[in-house]
């Protein structure tokens, strides 16, 4: 044990003081001698980078903005940029009310600003506020049955949304359905804003049904939420081993194999093909908390088993190859991890980053699921993914690393198949536009399948957005994803 001890000693020792030990050249070792270089010389380049790297010219801007404002260089041929956010309703706003209202939008910069990229320098790029034609931001469509409203919606939502040259980047339209029900469809740039940017802005268009003012809530981690995983000082040592393994080795990784799903292997870059269909459905948020209740696991766990559970049924229908070895079956997702900022009136922003995890698609039984989700999430609550990543990016953008961040990010998307949100709603119901209303989802057309779950008044809903080169048959995944719900439900008797 001697050896270790000793060994251990000069590399704490060697933590504190690493430059003077460096310089005078204290191990006998060659390669303790080379690692501490490494290290010395990768502590002080980033020390370097952090420190002395400018600040953003435009103070409003943020990496994942200038990503997306600089698309056509920085995000996969194709890429759709736009988020779709649609609320329902029985009985359908006016269009003055939704004039009125919508005016919250312009205490906002962006809401009122158009792009500047720059696609030499993305650092560069910035947002220059416009004259806005606020009535030209809106408009109405009458349509008259399901097909109707569905076909208009996928317009909307899966084909590129491009506003005028100088008018901001959102628009508002309402479907008023004759035979059936109706929705208020709000079309805007993700380079915006993310999630817990943008659900408090949709705030103030909503009251509750007894006429106050809707308050969201806030998106804070739980105190005492990191202390459910192992304690101690080596499982946070594992973590964060297993952290830079997966970042250092995420691009040149094998590629998803669930060839029902996923046939990004066979094309040598990935790009938009342009084919994608929304699916989905809804389903009651209690039909998930008897699952809780009976297993212990979280909401999250929850949702993430059952839709692996779905796709494994899929794949069983589809009779994919990768199930005659299930435990090498492999299907990746990225989910938006959007950190709290400062509450900063009139400012919105991306301030997210995308955390790579694996899908429990390879075990038969829920509840071996159900674990090995809870093992992959729980890591995440504690994981370096999230900091180093936002590192990463802000540096990359800064010194002039774009082409590098995006051959980087290209293969890592290359080789994953979903982007997978969780993302919690109100939980009473609201009055929106005037109306109440009946559901809200949104929808992102990107170049990987997309699946948000969205909860809302006691309901959840699935919204997918799937490529339908690879998924041949979006229907059946969701028929299998409702009899896996399903079933999950027995799990209690």
């Amino acid at each position: 044990g001697m050896p270790l001890t000793s060994l251990g000693r000069r590399v704490f020792g060697s933590l504190l003081v690493l430059p003077l030990l460096w310089y005078f050249g204290y191990f006998e070792w060659a390669w303790v001698a080379a690692a501490q270089q490494l290290l010395v010389t990768t502590s002080l380049l980033i020390t370097i980078a952090v420190y002395m790297t400018p600040a953003w010219p435009d103070p409003d801007m943020d990496p994942v903005s200038a990503i997306i404002m600089n698309k056509k260089t920085m995000l996969p041929a194709g890429s759709i940029s736009h988020l779709t956010l649609v609320f329902y309703f029985d009985d359908c706003p006016e269009l003055e009310r939704v004039k009125d209202d919508a005016k919250a939008l312009l205490d906002y910069d962006r809401f009122c600003s158009v792009h500047v990229p720059n696609e030499r320098a993305i650092f560069e790029s910035a947002w220059s506020r416009v004259e806005v034609k606020y009535d030209e931001l809106f408009g109405e469509r009458k349509v008259a049955g399901k097909e109707e409203f569905d076909k208009v919606l996928d317009e909307m939502a899966l084909q590129p949304f491009n506003p005028p040259k100088d008018a901001p980047l959102w628009r508002m339209d309402i479907l008023r359905n004759s035979k059936g029900t109706s929705a208020v469809v709000w079309r805007l740039c993700h380079s915006i804003g993310d999630g817990i940017g943008l659900l408090p802005i949709g705030y103030k268009f909503a009251r509750t049904m007894d006429g106050k003012a809707a308050r969201p809530d806030i998106f804070r981690p739980k105190r005492g939420s990191r202390k459910k995983g192992k304690k101690g000082l080596w499982p946070l040592v594992e973590s964060a081993l297993k952290d830079l393994h997966t970042i250092a080795t995420l691009s040149r990784g094998a590629f998803d194999n669930c060839e029902s799903i996923n046939q990004n292997y066979k094309n040598d870059k990935l790009i938009h093909n342009g084919k994608r269909v929304r699916v989905g459905f809804d389903f009651k948020l209690d039909d998930i908390k008897v699952i809780k209740r009976a297993t212990g696991f979280t909401i999250n766990d929850i949702l993430v088993a059952i839709f692996a559970g779905g796709v494994r049924r899929y794949m069983a229908e589809m009779k994919d190859p990768a199930l005659k070895t299930p435990e090498k079956a492999k299907m990746t997702g990225l989910a938006p991890f959007a950190q709290p900022r400062a509450n900063t009136p009139g400012k919105v922003q991306n301030n997210m980053v995308f955390v790579h995890f694996r899908f429990p698609v390879g075990p038969e039984t829920l509840i071996e699921r159900l674990q090995q989700a809870h093992k992959e999430f729980d890591h995440l609550k504690r994981s370096i993914q999230v900091p180093a990543l936002k590192l990463i990016t802000e540096l990359g953008t800064k010194l002039g690393l774009e082409q590098a961040l995006l051959a980087e990010n290209n293969k890592i998307w290359h080789r994953t198949s979903w982007v997978f949100s969780n993302v919690p709603g109100p939980k009473e119901t609201m009055v929106v536009f005037g109306k109440e209303m009946t559901s809200l989802k949104p929808f992102y057309c990107n170049v990987l399948h997309q699946a948000i779950f969205f909860s809302y008044a006691g309901s959840v809903s699935l919204a997918l957005v799937v490529d339908t080169e690879s998924i041949k048959d979006p229907k059946l995944l969701v028929q299998c994803i409702v009899k896996e719900l399903k079933e999950a439900q027995k799990v209690n008797s």
